[in-house]
C-alpha cells in the first residue's frame, strides 16, 4: 500500500461524501491527516483537476474529471445516445457524410455514437475510438465548454496548449470549431458543443474529405447541427 496514493483517495472520498463540498478542517479530520498535509495534497490534487476550490480559503469540491475517465460506463452516456442518435441519422442524411457523437475523456474524447455516410472517401472513427482534445475540431468544441479541462491541460501540456489555445478561444466565441485537414490529412470538420448545466456535456460533429467539405460548407454545417439537435432533443 502506497500511502501518498491511499490519503489522495482517502481526501477525494471526503470531498465525495459532502454534497455541498467540505471544508479543510472537516477533509482532514475524516481522512485523519493534519491540515498542512491535506493542504498539500488536497493543491495536487487541484493542479491535476480532479478537485476544485471556487473561492479562494472555501469549499472543496469534485470535478467532472474523474466522470470523464470513467467514460463508456456510464447509463447517462447511454441516455445520452439513445436520445441523439435519431438527429445523427437525420444530419448524416441531409449532408451526406459521417456524423460524430462525442464526449471528453480525460485528455481525449470518447466517440459514443456515429452514423456513417455512404460517399465514398470518408473519416471512420469507430464506436468507443478515443482520439486527443488537443487539436481535433471535436476536442476544441468541447474544451469551448469545459474551463476545467483547459486548466488541466495547460498545466499537464504547456507546450500542446499554447499552440491550441486560440482555436479553442475562437470556438468559444463562434459556438462551434472546424477543422480544416489539421489533425487528420485530407479530412475536414465541424464540431458544436453540447451545452448542460453551463458546460459542454458532449459535442456532434461532421467530417468527410475537405475536397467536399471547405471552409464555407463547414459553417454553415455547423448550424444546421445546432439546428438539427435542437428541433431532435430540445439540446
Amino acid at each position: 500500500m502506497i500511502q501518498s496514493v491511499q490519503r489522495a483517495f482517502q481526501l477525494l472520498e471526503a470531498i465525495a461524501a459532502a454534497p455541498g463540498g467540505a471544508r479543510l478542517s472537516d477533509i482532514a479530520d475524516a481522512a485523519q491527516l493534519n491540515r498542512s498535509t491535506t493542504h498539500n495534497l488536497l493543491a495536487t490534487l487541484q493542479e491535476l483537476g480532479y478537485v476544485a476550490q471556487p473561492s479562494r480559503g472555501g469549499v472543496y469540491t469534485l470535478t467532472d474529471r474523474l466522470t470523464d475517465l470513467a467514460r463508456g460506463a456510464s447509463v447517462a452516456d447511454d441516455l445520452l445516445r439513445e436520445r441523439l442518435h435519431p438527429a445523427l441519422e437525420k444530419i448524416t442524411q441531409d449532408i451526406g457524410e459521417t456524423c460524430y457523437l462525442a464526449v471528453p475523456a480525460g485528455a481525449q474524447y470518447l466517440c459514443l455514437d456515429a452514423v456513417e455516410a455512404r460517399a465514398p472517401l470518408r473519416l471512420t472513427i469507430p464506436i468507443g475510438g478515443r482520439e486527443p482534445l488537443l487539436g481535433t475540431a471535436i476536442g476544441h468544441a468541447l474544451l469551448s465548454g469545459r474551463p476545467d479541462l483547459c486548466h488541466h491541460l495547460a498545466a499537464d501540456r504547456p507546450t500542446a496548449w499554447r499552440r491550441t489555445a486560440g482555436r479553442v478561444e475562437q470556438a468559444r466565441t463562434d459556438g462551434y470549431a472546424l477543422d480544416l485537414a489539421d489533425y487528420h490529412p485530407d479530412i475536414s470538420c465541424a464540431a458544436v458543443p453540447l451545452w448542460e448545466d453551463d458546460r459542454a456535456r458532449a459535442a456532434v460533429a461532421v467530417a468527410g474529405p475537405i475536397t467536399r467539405l471547405p471552409e464555407s460548407r463547414l459553417r454553415r454545417i455547423a448550424t444546421h447541427i445546432r439546428e438539427t439537435v435542437a428541433a431532435h432533443s430540445g439540446a
